[in-house]
């Protein structure tokens, strides 16, 4: 299944290259498929979004963010399915992603921040990066802060996570030395 879907899609990049190379090179946001939409960015430099149509289809458009810098001036660029596995990051997603998701999702923000990611894939990083700073928060930070406690977890192995109810050690019950008869009072005297 998964090499059905990987031949699917390396058949959407070729096409998508295809489709760029007969308009002369330059890559536009609404011909590329809804399979290569995402983490694209055009030959004008803007951002490729995946959106649904009020039929409820999937179209690729341009949006208003500026792709990552590193790109060459009018080149475009469609992210490699590599990539996208390696950061984490989901091609399916409608909309930009939300990089404040991202942070709270533990497994999201370690492949986010993996080396494969952060030095393989500088389109996704830049893509991550940039919606951080809009919401107020630092991806290199985030990254750093994730490192640290994985560092932590690593050194504090068995100890209990900050704040974590801790449950004390157990000893078996005490065991109680043999109850003895009670002890009945004498019947009381007759003398009176």
């Amino acid at each position: 299944m998964a090499s059905t879907l990987t031949v699917a899609f390396s058949i959407l990049v070729v096409l998508a290259g295809a489709v760029q190379s007969a308009r002369g090179g330059r890559l536009a946001c609404g011909e590329l498929p809804p399979d290569a939409c995402a983490f694209a960015v055009s030959s004008g430099g803007m951002r490729c979004v995946l959106e649904r149509t009020p039929e409820g289809a999937h179209r690729c458009q341009t949006s208003a963010v500026r792709g990552a810098r590193g790109l060459a001036a009018g080149a475009g660029w469609v992210e490699t399915d590599a990539c996208v596995r390696a950061c984490g990051a989901d091609r399916a997603a409608l909309g930009f992603p939300v990089a404040s998701a991202a942070a709270e999702d533990r497994r999201a923000l370690r492949a986010l921040c993996s080396p494969a990611c952060q030095h393989g894939c500088p389109n996704v990083v830049d893509l991550y990066a940039t919606l951080a700073a809009g919401e107020g928060m630092s991806l290199p930070a985030l990254c750093e802060a994730q490192r640290n406690a994985g560092n932590r977890r690593m050194m504090m192995g068995g100890m209990a996570p900050l704040g974590a109810p801790v449950v004390a050690p157990v000893s078996p019950p005490a065991v109680a030395p043999p109850a003895e008869p009670p002890v009945v009072a004498p019947p009381p005297c007759e003398e009176w």
